[in-house]
């Protein structure tokens, strides 16, 4: 009798771990959604970016303030400090704040 009642003990164990096991599943799931639409998002911005820089570039004459803000822009990218191969949630709020500092000053040049 001791036997079957450990299996029935073991039957009700395991309820609440497969719960949490799908319940996991779904937690994975909704990671990767809100991970590429976070991704989309900021490839959008840089999208955004990229085409004003490109409307900039082909001007003739661009004005001196926009040379200085394309100048800033520059070197704002250029001294970034990432760690992409950590995965750092820090490295994504800074590639956010960067591209968010970014677009402004290259539209209003635009």
């Amino acid at each position: 009798m001791k036997k079957k009642r450990r299996s029935n003990e073991k039957k009700f164990e395991s309820v609440p771990a497969q719960q949490l096991e799908l319940q996991l599943d779904d937690l994975r799931s909704e990671l990767r959604v809100t991970v590429r639409a976070y991704t989309r998002r900021l490839e959008e911005e840089l999208s955004a970016v990229s085409a004003a820089v490109k409307k900039l570039a082909s001007k003739e004459r661009p004005t001196s303030e926009e040379i200085y803000r394309v100048r800033d822009c520059a070197m704002m990218i250029r001294e970034r400090r990432l760690r992409p191969e950590k995965g750092r949630t820090k490295d994504l709020r800074k590639l956010d704040a960067l591209l968010s500092e970014i677009r402004p000053l290259i539209e209003k040049a635009d």
